[in-house]
C-alpha cells in the first residue's frame, strides 16, 4: 500500500486495545517485549516500555521513528526485559 505524501505510515504500529480505567502509572517505565498485533495485520515481538497498568492490560510505549506511540495491550502478551 502506498502512503500519500505528508501522511504517517501506521502499518507497523501496535494496535491499541483501548484505554481502561482505573489505571496506574509505572514510574519509571519498565523495559519489556510485547507479542502484539500491528495495524498491518501481522503479529510481532516489539521492544517497548510499560508506562501504565490496569486489570489484565498494560499501556506500552513503542518508539516509531523517534516519537512515542502509546497503546494498550493484554498483560499476558508483555514480558519484562
Amino acid at each position: 500500500m502506498r502512503i500519500p505524501s505528508g501522511h504517517l505510515d501506521y502499518s507497523r504500529w501496535i494496535v491499541n486495545d483501548g484505554g481502561p480505567h482505573p489505571q496506574k502509572p509505572v514510574d519509571p517505565p519498565v523495559r519489556a517485549v510485547a507479542d502484539v498485533g500491528l495495524y498491518d495485520g501481522s503479529r510481532e515481538l516489539v521492544e517497548v516500555h510499560v508506562v501504565a497498568t490496569a486489570k489484565g492490560i498494560v499501556c506500552v510505549q513503542q518508539d516509531v521513528g523517534g516519537r512515542g506511540w502509546f497503546a494498550w495491550a493484554p498483560a499476558k502478551r508483555v514480558r519484562r526485559r
